[in-house]
């Protein structure tokens, strides 16, 4: 085998949308989907990993998509009734033999960006935001809520959809934050 055929079997997947030090392999990219579903404190679905993947720049979209295939197809991962994915035995000892080919960075970016997109699901089904038409603008609600009863409300009234839009997808990303500020600057002298 020359030099070039092992770059072409090191590197065969595609690689559009990918920063440098992407996963440029198709063996790579199983294995990180295998790492996330394993070592994540958090449960993982589908479109939550691939999002991680993708907006993180850190495999295409496409190739992706095809891992999951082969991974379903080949019962590696499966999801629970929930739609939640569970790592088999034989995903845990592919991990085992292999995360460590993974570059760190890509691990620790992967881990991270799972909770963070995770805990913005948790967050955006337990805390609802409305828009609303309102005038020359928009009204936005956000509840707070706490085993489904408010214990914050708060309405912003602003000029655009856009901005509306903007309001909403900060406050799923974690409202906690937003009540702590909120009431720090409430209580502060």
């Amino acid at each position: 085998m020359n030099e070039k055929e092992i770059v072409n079997l090191e590197f065969d997947a595609l690689t559009a949308g990918i920063e440098p030090g992407g996963l440029r392999s198709k063996s790579d990219i199983n294995t990180i989907i295998c790492y996330m579903v394993t070592k994540s404190n958090v449960k993982l679905t589908q479109k939550e990993v691939c999002e991680v993947l993708v907006s993180g720049a850190i495999a295409n979209y496409f190739e992706v998509m095809d891992a999951f295939s082969r991974i379903f197809r080949d019962r590696i991962i499966t999801e629970d009734t929930d739609g939640y994915l569970v790592p088999s035995v034989q995903c845990e000892t592919l991990l085992e033999m292999v995360e460590k080919d993974l570059p760190l960075s890509i691990r620790e970016k992967s881990i991270e960006m799972a909770a963070r997109i995770a805990a913005k699901e948790i967050y955006s089904k337990e805390n609802r935001v409305e828009i609303e038409k309102a005038g020359y603008g928009f009204d936005v609600t956000m509840h707070v809520t706490d085993n489904e009863n408010d214990f914050m409300v708060l309405r912003l009234k602003v000029p655009s959809i856009e901005e509306a839009e903007i309001i909403k997808d900060k406050f799923q990303t974690n409202p906690v934050k937003i009540y702590e500020n909120l009431i720090n600057s409430l209580f502060s002298e």
